[in-house]
C-alpha cells in the first residue's frame, strides 16, 4: 500500500492536529502564522514604542510595563480633558468632588425618645411612673383659665349738705368750724363758739329749720331761745325779728340753699333778691350782690 494512502490516526505525541494535512492530500501543510506584533497608537508627548530604552520585542516584562504606563497616561489625559470641559461650564454648577470643595456636614439627627410600653401588671422595681401633661395641654389649660376680675375702686361721694325742715342746726363756717352764725342784740354776727362756751352763746347760735314762709321750696331760720323770731334781712342787714304776718316779712325771712364745693358746703340766697347772697362784713352778716363762690360758705352741724 502506498504511503499516501495510509491514514494513521495516531502518532507519537498525541492526535493529529486539525490543521495537519490529510495523509492522502497532496497539498502542502498549512502552518499557523504568528500574529503581527501589537503597535499601539502614538500618544502625544510620549515616546514611540520603538524608542523606549531597552526596547526588545522579546522582552516581555518591559512590554507589560510600557503598556501600563501608556494606559495610565491616557487615563490622566481623558480626566484632564473632562475636568477642563466641566470647568468651562461653571455657571451651570460643578460637582463638589471636581471643584475640590468639601460638602457641608449633614444635619445632626433628631434624638428619638422611645416611650416604654405600658404593661397591664404593675412593675416590681422602682416607683410607679407619674403622668405629666404635655406642654400643649398645659398651655391650653392656662389659656382657658378665667382671669380674676380686676379690682375696681369707686370713690365714695359724701351726700351734699342741706337744710331739712324740723331739724335744729348750728350754722358753722366751712373754713373754720369754731365760728358760727349767732344773734346778739337782735343782730346776726359771726363769733367763735365752742364746747366751752356758755349755754347762752350756744342757744343764740342754734336755729330751727322751717319750711320757707315765702316759698315752700326754700327755708326760714327760727331762733331756738326766741321762738317766733326769724332771721330777716332789713336794709340788706340780717337781723332777728318777730313774725308780723305780712307777706313782705315772709319774703324777707326766706332763703334758698345753694350747694358749693361739690356739695361740701352751702350758701343762702334771698328769694326776693335772687342776685344777693348772705356774706360776712366786719363780723356781721349782710345781704349783697355776689356770686355763690364769693358768698358765706356754711356747713350745718348739730346744735349744742
Amino acid at each position: 500500500m502506498p504511503e499516501e494512502d495510509s491514514r494513521p490516526g495516531l502518532r507519537v505525541g498525541g492526535w493529529i492536529p486539525p490543521y495537519s494535512p490529510r495523509p492522502w492530500s497532496h497539498n502542502p501543510p498549512i502552518r499557523p502564522s504568528e500574529p503581527a506584533p501589537f503597535s499601539p497608537a502614538p500618544i502625544p508627548g510620549f515616546p514611540r514604542w520603538g524608542q523606549l530604552r531597552g526596547w526588545n520585542r522579546r522582552s516581555g516584562p518591559l512590554r507589560r510595563r510600557a503598556a501600563v504606563v501608556a494606559v495610565a497616561v491616557a487615563t490622566l489625559g481623558v480626566a484632564g480633558v473632562t475636568a477642563a470641559g466641566l470647568g468651562s461650564d461653571g455657571e451651570k454648577g460643578e460637582p463638589a468632588f471636581l471643584a475640590a470643595t468639601v460638602p457641608p456636614p449633614p444635619a445632626p439627627a433628631e434624638t428619638v425618645i422611645v416611650a416604654p410600653i405600658p404593661s397591664s401588671s404593675p412593675s416590681s422595681f422602682g416607683s410607679a411612673p407619674t403622668t405629666t401633661p404635655p406642654p400643649t395641654a398645659q398651655l391650653n389649660n392656662r389659656s382657658t383659665t378665667t382671669p380674676p376680675p380686676a379690682k375696681t375702686f369707686t370713690a365714695t361721694k359724701l351726700p351734699a349738705v342741706t337744710l331739712r325742715a324740723g331739724t335744729t342746726v348750728a350754722l358753722t363756717l366751712a373754713d373754720n368750724a369754731e365760728y358760727r352764725v349767732r344773734h346778739r342784740d337782735y343782730t346776726a354776727r359771726i363769733e367763735a363758739i365752742g364746747s366751752s362756751s356758755s349755754s347762752l352763746d350756744r342757744a343764740d347760735s342754734s336755729f330751727t329749720v322751717r319750711t320757707g314762709l315765702g316759698n315752700s321750696s326754700c327755708v326760714s331760720l327760727e331762733s331756738v331761745n326766741f321762738p317766733g323770731y326769724f332771721l330777716r334781712h332789713q336794709n340788706f342787714e340780717l337781723k332777728l325779728q318777730r313774725r308780723d304776718g305780712s307777706n313782705l316779712f315772709d319774703q324777707d325771712v326766706t332763703f334758698c340753699p345753694v350747694n358749693i364745693r361739690s356739695g361740701a358746703a352751702l350758701v343762702l340766697r334771698s328769694i326776693n333778691y335772687p342776685e344777693r347772697f348772705l356774706v360776712e362784713s366786719g363780723g356781721r352778716v349782710v345781704l349783697r350782690e355776689s356770686g355763690a363762690a364769693g358768698a358765706l360758705a356754711l356747713v350745718p352741724r348739730n346744735a349744742g
